[in-house]
């Protein structure tokens, strides 16, 4: 016995454990037998309805498809879901169903599968929707209502208590956030499912929530992240570089970036002059690869780049002629310094830009450089896009 119940409990929790949290985690099948999960509705106001062709309510057809045509634009999705449970009325296959759906009423909307709503093979997707909406009963100033009422009334005295689905067409109102917050029975009147969906449509998605964002953890996100190349001379004068991600402005005047031990660290023991360039899309591959091979063990590095080098006019430090925007710097200070390396906070000499990135105004032109950036959550590069304000000027509206 206390194995029996031990069975029984797990089971439970088994079904509870599968039970949506949102409707987005309800897959459904179309019209083709597929798979279609409601997470491709997010964002959109959606009227979910079990039809049938052969019931009194069917003529209702053609009033969901005026409201496809009016609001569909807008963000309405209408799913229809043919059901043959009451009265048996909606027969014959899918594509049948269609065929007729489509010849009578030119319906637009996406038809899915024949489902079942209420008992022991009904659709997950209706088990969600009566979990958030019982039913509140059926318009008895309504004739249709009041007929409802008494025919269901007969079969069982309790019928207007259980949330299951009564008949054909019960609708379901879902906001964009996925809130089922109306449902209504197949005797209500379509104006006011009509103005419901206007407020609906006319409400902003908000996402901006706490609940509504992930939690990662700890993870040194920031975003963007620069992609530096920074070039130093050994000792003999020979050239180097390698590809830093995590540096950012210290000052009016200089730049810090946290080095791990490397040949660059190697070589700024023996002379305090850099450069920091700036990778572009047409520069990846090389810069990718200066990042994740060391000019320790590998004598022809730079020249497997295909870089033009030359010296930087104002410091002891490699130009990477290929790159469009390059600092010429000296080293300032060296922060927590150890075997691994250390933050290096450096002067800002002079920058350098090729004539061919210059503005109409006679500076850099970001634009121009197809500049990357490092995504370090999908350890990707980024090309920098368009300039979309004015710094230090746009703000001035909301004064």
């Amino acid at each position: 016995m206390k194995r029996l119940m031990t069975i029984c409990l797990l089971a439970t929790l088994c079904a509870l454990g599968a039970s949506a949290q949102s409707i987005y985690d309800i897959k459904v099948k179309d019209d083709a037998g597929k798979d279609v999960s409601l997470s491709a509705y997010k964002g959109k106001v959606l009227l979910i309805v079990n039809t049938a062709t052969r019931c009194g309510f069917t003529p209702q057809y053609k009033e969901l498809e005026a409201l496809y045509e009016k609001y569909q634009a807008e963000g309405l999705e209408i799913l229809d879901f043919p059901c043959n449970q009451f009265g048996a009325q909606a027969p014959g296959t899918i594509q049948e169903i269609h065929e007729f759906c489509t010849a009578n009423f030119d319906i637009q909307f996406p038809q899915f599968d024949k489902i079942d709503v209420n008992g022991a093979n009904e659709s997950p997707l209706f088990t969600y929707l009566k979990q958030q909406k019982g039913f509140s009963g059926f318009d008895l100033t309504d004739q249709r209502g009041k007929m409802m009422d008494g025919m269901l009334r007969k079969k069982d005295a309790d019928y207007d208590k259980k949330s299951d689905i009564k008949w054909n067409f019960t609708k379901f109102l879902v906001t964009r956030d996925g809130q089922v917050v109306k449902r209504y029975e197949p005797t209500d009147k379509m104006a006011n499912i009509d103005a419901d969906i206007q407020k609906a449509l006319n409400s902003k998605l908000n996402t901006n929530t706490v609940k509504a964002m992930k939690s990662f953890k700890s993870n040194p996100w920031v975003i963007p992240q620069p992609v530096l190349i920074i070039g130093t001379y050994d000792k003999n004068g020979k050239p180097n570089a390698m590809n830093a991600a995590w540096g950012g402005q210290w000052d009016m005047h200089e730049i810090m970036i946290s080095l791990g031990s490397h040949a660059t660290t190697d070589n700024l023991k023996n002379n305090d002059a850099l450069t920091i360039s700036f990778a572009t899309a047409e520069t990846m591959v090389a810069a990718d690869y200066v990042g994740i091979v060391s000019g320790r063990n590998t004598p022809d590095k730079m020249e497997r780049t295909g870089w033009n080098i030359e010296k930087a006019p104002n410091v002891n430090a490699p130009v990477f002629t290929n790159l469009p925007l390059t600092l010429e710097c000296r080293v300032k200070q060296k922060i927590d310094e150890s075997e691994s390396g250390y933050n290096l906070v450096a002067e800002i000499v002079n920058v350098l830009c090729d004539e061919k990135y210059l503005a109409a105004d006679g500076k850099p032109d970001v634009e121009k450089m197809g500049i990357i950036t490092y995504d370090p959550v999908h350890h990707t590069y980024i090309q920098l896009g368009k300039t979309v304000g004015k710094a230090f000027a746009d703000g001035k509206q909301l004064k």
